[in-house]
C-alpha cells in the first residue's frame, strides 16, 4: 500500500512539474556517416496530431547534412505525449517514407538509428523517463524486421508459384468446387423450422474465423506468421499489460493506453474512469474524456451488434438506392425466399472480393428465390455512385445515409464493412458473415433441395 501510494505520489508530482514548466526542448540527432551520402538531403519531422484542434502540430523538422542530423525539439502540451518521426529520403528519383512512434517529454533526447539501410528500417531510442518504456529491445526490433521481410519474401514466391503452376480450367464456376463443403451444406427440415429454431448454430460457429476464406500458404510461411505473432506479443501486449498491473502512476497509465495494441474496450473504459479522477481537468478534457466518449459510443454499438444474434429478427430499416428512392428492407425481403444484406465501403477490399464471387453464381439463386442487398456504409454518397458505377453490381445496390455516424450504423452496431446477414423473407437471421463458399453451401442446402 505504502509503495503504491508513493507511485501515485511520484506520477501526480511529475505532472505538476511538468504543467509548470511551460516550453521544454529536446534534441533528436542522428549519424549516418558509415553510409556515405546515402541519406544527405533526408527529411526528418516530429509531430503529433492534436485532437482538439483536428490538425497535426509540428514539434521539429531537419535535414541530414554531411551524414549527420541534429533536429531541435519545441514541445509545450502538459504532459508527455504520443507523436511520429518521419524520415523521408529521395533514391532512384523516388521518395521513401518510414514513420515511428515515440514519447515526447521535457528535457529528453532523442537518437535515430538505421539498421537496415537496403530496406530503409530505424529505430528511435531515447533517454526520456517515459519515452524509454516503450522503446523495445534493439535485439528484438531487429528481429522483427527479419521476419516481416522473410515473411514477405516467403508470400511473394508462394504466389508467383502458384501463378506458374495454375493452368486455366473450363468449370462452371457457379457449381461448388471438390473441396470438403461446410457445416452450411447440411439439408434441414426447412418448412417445419422456425426462427428460434437457427439460434442453435450460433453456438457451434460463434468462436470460427469469420467472413474471410482461409489463405492458401505453406507451412514455412504459417510458422513464420507465427514466430512474428508471438514476437509482437511479447514486445507489445504483454508489455502493455506488464505496465497497467504493476504501475500506479497516472502519466504512465495514460501512456499506456495511448500506446497499446490489443488492449479491448473492456480494459479500457475503467482504467479511463479512474484517470479522470487522477489527472487535472485540462488534461482529463483533452486526452481522457474523448477517448472515453468514444469508448463508450463503440460499447453501444458492440452490444447492439451482438444483438442481432441468429435465429432472431433483424430490426427494420429503409435502404437508399441509386436513384434516390428509399425502399423498406422489409419489402424486398417479402418478394424472396433467402437474402444476404452485404455492409461494404469502398475501401473494404475484402468486400469487392466477396461480390466479385457472389456474381459468379448470383444468376443461378436468383432464379430461385435468392438476392442481394449490397449496402454502402461510405460517407460521401457521390464515391459511393462513382464506385458503384465502376462495380456495376447486379443486384440492389443501396447506400446508408452518413455512413458509419448514421442511424443504420447505430441501430445495427455496424462499425466495420467486413458483415453480412442471410436473411429470410420474415426478417430472420439465418446465417451471419459467411465467406462466398459457405454461402453457396448454403444456396445450394435451402434453394437447391
Amino acid at each position: 500500500m505504502k509503495s503504491e501510494c508513493l507511485s501515485v505520489f511520484f506520477g501526480i508530482a511529475v505532472l505538476t512539474l511538468l504543467t509548470s514548466c511551460g516550453s521544454s526542448k529536446g534534441v533528436l540527432t542522428g549519424d549516418f556517416t558509415e553510409f556515405d551520402d546515402q541519406f544527405d538531403g533526408a527529411k526528418l519531422e516530429l509531430s503529433y496530431y492534436d485532437r482538439s484542434l483536428e490538425e497535426r502540430v509540428l514539434l521539429g523538422s531537419g535535414v541530414v547534412e554531411n551524414g549527420k542530423l541534429s533536429m531541435n525539439i519545441s514541445f509545450d502540451e502538459e504532459v508527455p505525449i504520443f507523436a511520429w518521426v518521419s524520415f523521408k529520403y529521395e533514391v532512384s528519383d523516388q521518395s521513401r517514407e518510414m514513420v515511428r512512434r515515440v514519447i515526447v517529454e521535457e528535457h529528453a533526447n532523442y537518437t535515430v538509428e538505421i539498421l537496415d539501410p537496403e530496406n530503409f528500417w530505424y529505430r528511435v531510442d531515447s533517454d526520456g523517463t517515459y519515452a524509454k518504456i516503450f522503446v523495445p529491445p534493439k535485439q528484438d526490433e531487429i528481429r522483427q524486421h527479419e521476419l516481416r521481410l522473410k515473411h514477405s519474401n516467403l508470400v511473394q514466391q508462394f504466389h508467383a508459384d502458384s501463378s506458374n503452376n495454375t493452368a486455366p480450367t473450363e468449370q462452371d464456376s457457379s457449381t461448388p468446387t471438390d473441396s470438403e463443403p461446410s457445416v452450411h451444406a447440411a439439408i434441414l427440415d426447412w418448412e417445419n423450422m422456425s426462427c428460434a429454431d437457427y439460434a442453435a448454430e450460433l453456438e457451434l460457429f460463434q468462436d470460427r474465423e469469420r467472413f474471410r476464406e482461409p489463405p492458401a500458404e505453406t507451412d514455412e510461411i504459417r510458422e513464420v506468421r507465427q514466430e512474428l505473432q508471438d514476437l509482437f506479443e511479447r514486445m507489445y501486449t504483454q508489455r502493455t499489460q506488464e505496465i497497467l498491473d504493476t504501475s500506479s502512476d497516472p502519466i504512465e497509465q495514460l501512456l499506456t493506453l495511448e500506446f497499446s495494441f490489443g488492449l479491448d474496450w473492456e480494459q479500457r473504459i475503467p482504467i479511463l474512469e479512474e484517470l479522470s479522477e487522477k489527472l487535472p481537468s485540462e488534461v482529463v478534457e483533452k486526452r481522457v474524456t474523448p477517448r472515453l466518449d468514444d469508448l463508450i459510443e463503440f460499447q453501444k454499438k458492440h452490444q447492439a451488434n451482438e444483438a442481432l444474434r441468429l435465429g432472431t429478427i433483424i430490426p427494420s430499416i429503409e435502404v437508399t438506392l441509386l436513384d434516390q428512392s428509399v425502399v423498406p428492407l422489409s419489402s424486398i425481403l417479402q418478394e424472396n425466399r433467402v437474402v444476404v444484406l452485404g455492409v461494404w465501403d469502398n475501401y473494404c477490399q475484402w468486400c469487392i472480393e466477396a461480390f466479385e464471387r457472389y456474381r459468379e453464381f448470383y444468376s443461378r439463386y436468383e432464379k430461385l428465390g435468392f438476392e442481394v442487398v449490397s449496402l454502402s456504409f461510405e460517407y460521401d454518397r457521390a464515391d459511393w455512385e462513382e464506385k458503384s458505377k465502376e462495380l456495376d453490381l447486379p443486384w440492389i445496390n443501396a447506400y446508408a445515409p452518413d455512413g458509419y455516424d448514421g442511424k443504420i450504423s447505430t441501430l445495427y452496431g455496424i462499425q466495420y464493412p467486413r458483415a453480412n446477414y442471410v436473411l429470410d423473407s420474415e426478417g430472420c437471421i439465418l446465417k451471419r458473415d459467411l465467406t462466398p463458399n459457405e454461402l453457396l453451401d448454403f444456396l445450394g442446402a435451402r434453394l437447391d433441395s
